[in-house]
């Protein structure tokens, strides 16, 4: 793997600072290019409605994608860009924890830097949609020690295993998003197969999905007053991991009302249940009543 080179690992650690101080690529709008004919109709490999941050810095036409304004990606839910089977599962000094899947007519698409070992979430010869996550954002092997997710869309006729030598310009939802230090901020994910598993709420943050089984709109929060119109049906909190000044959240609502979420797993979890109030405030403070 060519990711495993001190060069390519440079180039990762130098576009990782870049992309921490919001530094060294142009923001630009999506091309217009269309697909090459059976090529599939790709999707942002993450939950439906969230929003994410794209950049070609030192790897077009590969990207590295974080959450938009690069806010905290770590452990955020990967799932496949489209439906097809899980051709190779491994780890690499360069590009970590790292998926194949082929999806059909010679195309292919490639995860590194996954948080958890390539065959946690699939095996080899799973057959996968966009409702199924095949792993977590990380920072495996050579990712410059930020969390993210380098993504490769890939061609090739035959065979079961691509690398590299194989990458095509990126396509979601029929955009290319491609080009030599580019970015692209703001891009919605339209990964809206259902159902899809609940996705993973960062540390310190409290989130709200608008789906009764905990998917759809996602609305994420780490201050007092988020001014959120998605309607409450789920809640995640601090994804069970205690944090010092992050103990416990009041919700308030705007049809009137308060409810409290308990730090754990346990109690942090899932414990709104359906009724799709919309969140007023939010507001970080100490033992629930």
């Amino acid at each position: 793997m060519s990711c495993s080179k001190p060069r390519a690992a440079l180039v990762a650690l130098l576009t990782g600072f870049a992309l921490l101080l919001g530094v060294g690529a142009l923001t630009t709008t999506a091309r217009a290019a269309a697909p090459p004919a059976g090529k599939p109709n790709f999707q942002l490999p993450f939950a439906c409605g969230t929003k994410w941050q794209l950049n070609t810095w030192g790897h077009n036409p590969a990207l590295d994608i974080v959450t938009d304004g690069n806010t905290g990606s770590d452990g955020r839910a990967v799932y496949a860009s489209a439906a097809g089977t899980v051709s190779a599962t491994y780890r690499d000094d360069g590009s970590g924890n790292t998926i194949q899947i082929n999806h059909g007519n010679g195309w292919f698409t490639a995860y590194y830097h996954l948080q958890e070992a390539p065959d946690t979430f699939v095996r080899v010869g799973d057959k996968v949609t966009g409702a199924r996550q095949i792993g977590r954002v990380g920072k495996s092997g050579a990712a410059g020690g930020w969390a993210h997710l380098h993504y490769e869309q890939r061609y090739l006729a035959s065979g079961t295993f691509t690398d590299e030598r194989h990458r095509k310009p990126v396509h979601f939802d029929g955009v290319e998003y491609s080009g030599e230090n580019r970015q692209w901020t703001g891009v919605g994910s339209k990964n809206c197969a259902t159902p899809q598993q609940p996705w993973s709420c960062p540390s310190g943050h409290v989130c709200f999905y608008s789906g009764p089984d905990g998917t759809g709109t996602v609305c994420t929060t780490e201050v007092d007053t988020p001014s959120s119109a998605c309607g409450l049906r789920r809640s995640y909190f601090n994804n069970g991991t205690e944090q010092p000044g992050y103990d416990h959240v009041y919700v308030g609502f705007k049809e009137g009302g308060t409810r409290c979420l308990h730090r754990g797993w346990a109690e942090g979890h899932g414990n709104f249940p359906a009724g799709g109030l919309t969140i007023a405030s939010v507001r970080w403070g100490g033992e629930c009543p």
